[in-house]
């Protein structure tokens, strides 16, 4: 059973990656090896199952 503060990690983590991602450009994304259709899909996922 997960406790709460491993819950509030992985929210944290996906919290983080929603900044990230929301602030660069396509160009920045493929640099740091992250090709839209994986932003895409992390950012569709609701954050309890990222």
């Amino acid at each position: 059973m997960k406790t709460a503060a491993t819950w509030y990690k992985g929210w944290r983590m996906k919290r983080h990656f929603v900044h990230l991602v929301t602030t660069m450009d396509s160009r920045l994304l493929k640099d740091v090896g992250y090709p839209p259709e994986l932003v895409e899909q992390k950012l569709s996922t609701p954050f309890w199952k990222f």
